[in-house]
């Protein structure tokens, strides 16, 4: 019966591999092994809490947060924190890199990362 399914949170572990997954694909071999899965590491932790503050925060929805969901991985601060890791990243050309990992022409990372800059000087 529905109400007595109890939900529970999938573990970090298939966080990291879904988001893993998701990125090597994107990167088309373009991007290290090693670097997307750092990259799906500092994702999936984050991404992880996300979800447990969900989990406490609406109660309600626990079923939508039981699962990651690759649609998640499509917002703004994702964008950023993946912007934000490559620069981090010593002698690499993070707008290439992420552009790559986010689909985006040159122009549209030049919008993004105008707003990222507005949106960190509020």
């Amino acid at each position: 019966m529905f109400w007595n399914t109890e939900n529970k949170l999938e573990s970090k572990n298939n966080f990291f591999f879904k988001i893993e997954k998701y990125y090597l694909e994107l990167a088309d071999g373009k991007i290290s092994e090693d670097v997307i899965a750092e990259l799906s590491k500092e994702l999936s932790e984050s991404q992880y809490e996300f979800y447990k503050q969900c989990w406490k925060k609406y109660p309600k929805s626990k079923r939508r947060y039981s699962e990651f969901d690759l649609k998640d991985l499509n917002h703004p601060s994702v964008h950023y924190q993946i912007m934000d890791f490559f620069k981090s990243q010593p002698n690499s050309n993070y707008a290439g890199l992420s552009r790559q990992l986010l689909n985006l022409n040159e122009t549209e990372f030049t919008e993004l990362e105008k707003r990222k800059n507005q949106f960190e000087n509020m």
